[in-house]
């Protein structure tokens, strides 16, 4: 994990259900010569209201990251003290033989926070197909003591490789499956009179980037 901030970043949990059974072949990194096409993407979530701001969605495989114009939460504001966007990824026209897997989620924005007020941002993915075969991790945000924090912030979450979710085996219709990744921010604080927020700045959004893996089947 990597934190802009010179504040310290901690990796608290990740847990995974039971690792899918699958054909025993060479694992390997390399993507398929034709990756999916990305049929679709939607949004659900508090943070990313149906009726809200657009979603921007951009960069294809290589660099896939989408805007979260709404995103935001703060303890002793007027925002809720969680707040989560869920994206589902359709995806189609896959290589028959072939996985793939989310194993890094970068989160930037902006992360306001004062002395004994923490923010703790969950990170949660699944396919469709198989929704109690689960991934989360967990990482948690807090100042040094009796100082303040006010910039923008990127967390780096990665998925150990032997906790990879992986979509189905691609068959000879090329159909991938739903992935669902889903992103929550937490507040909370011993000292009721505290304050903290994240979301967008003045000059930006909250932005959610993804990094694949691949495997044959």
């Amino acid at each position: 994990m990597y934190f802009t901030s010179s504040l310290a970043l901690f990796f608290v949990a990740c847990s995974a259900a039971a690792p899918q059974k699958f054909i025993t072949l060479p694992d390997t990194s390399e993507a398929p010569f034709a990756p999916p096409a990305i049929k679709s993407v939607s949004f659900s979530g508090n943070g990313c209201p149906q009726n809200g701001g657009l979603k921007q969605v951009s960069g294809g495989w290589q660099h896939f990251a989408f805007t979260l114009p709404d995103f935001a939460a703060s303890y002793g504001g007027s925002k809720p003290k969680s707040v989560n966007c869920q994206a589902h990824m359709n995806l189609d026209g896959g290589e028959p033989g072939w996985q793939v897997g989310i194993k890094d989620v970068w989160t930037k924005g902006h992360l306001e926070l004062e002395p004994d007020v923490k923010l703790t941002q969950y990170i949660t993915t699944y396919y469709s197909q198989d929704a109690a075969n689960t991934i989360s991790t967990v990482q948690s945000v807090t100042t040094p003591s009796n100082s303040t924090l006010s910039e923008d912030v990127t967390i780096h979450s990665t998925i150990p490789k032997e906790s990879i979710v992986w979509s189905p085996c691609t068959g000879s219709t090329g159909n991938v499956g739903i992935l669902n990744v889903n992103f929550r921010i937490a507040f909370t604080s011993t000292n009721a009179d505290s304050y903290g927020f994240y979301g967008g700045s003045r000059n930006s959004s909250v932005n959610e980037r993804w990094g694949w893996t691949w495997r044959r089947c």
